[in-house]
This record gives C-alpha cells, structure tokens and sequence, in this order.
C-alpha cells in the first residue's frame, strides 16, 4: 500500500505541474507578456506529456507491468514525435515496423522483469 500510496502522490504532483505550466503559458500569452503566434505550434511538443508520464511510471516502480509501461509511453512518444518532423528520413509510412518491435521487446522484457520484482519483494519479506 505504501508503494501505491507513492505512486499516486507522484501522479498528483505530475498532473499538478503540468496543468500549471500550460495554464502558465496561456495566461502569459493573453497578458502579452509571451507571444505565441500559432497555438499549434505547441502540439508539436505534446510527445513530451507521454515521456514525462513514462517517467513518472519509471521512478520507483512497484511492478514490472509499471516499468513496461514507462517505457511504452516513452517509445511511443519518440517515435511519433520522429515520424511526424519526419527526422532521419522516417515516417510515420516507414518507421512502423519500429512499433512491433517495440511490442516484441516488451514480451521478452515481461518476464525477465517479473522475476526481478519477484526476487525483490522476497528479499523485502525477509527483513
């Protein structure tokens, strides 16, 4: 319970921070203190929401299905935001394969990482 009780804590502080930003940036723009020209510039950016939520899963994670999913929103993110600026020639057309694989390491990861959190709350017991 405690792990989970982190856990959410840290999803809290995230969701606070990043509606604090944003809504930081909107009033900025309408006081004219910044100013955005487009606001569909800032949709470039939004793979950067998903790779701090990554993130967010990776610190202290309390399961394997936990870690996986960091590193699923973290890949996905880099991957769109690659195929939509269309950098190092990938697109959204030719990086796709990019995803299975991606799947395929997760299925390897699954179990590998199960044993490890396994061993680990063992070790906690045992304290």
């Amino acid at each position: 319970m405690k792990h989970e009780q982190a856990y959410w804590r840290r999803t809290q502080l995230l969701w606070g921070v990043l509606l604090i930003v944003v809504g930081a940036v909107f009033l900025l723009d309408r006081l004219d203190i910044i100013y955005l020209r487009d606001y569909r510039q800032l949709w470039h950016y939004w793979p950067v929401i998903m790779v701090l939520f990554g993130i967010n899963k990776l610190v202290a994670p309390v399961s394997a299905k936990q870690v996986l999913s960091g590193l699923w929103l973290i890949f996905f993110a880099a991957w769109w935001y690659v195929s939509y600026e269309e950098l190092w020639n990938l697109s959204f057309y030719n990086s796709w394969p990019a995803l299975l694989i991606a799947w395929g390491v997760g299925l390897v990861l699954e179990p590998l990482l199960n044993k490890h959190f396994m061993a680990y709350r063992e070790s906690e017991h045992e304290q």
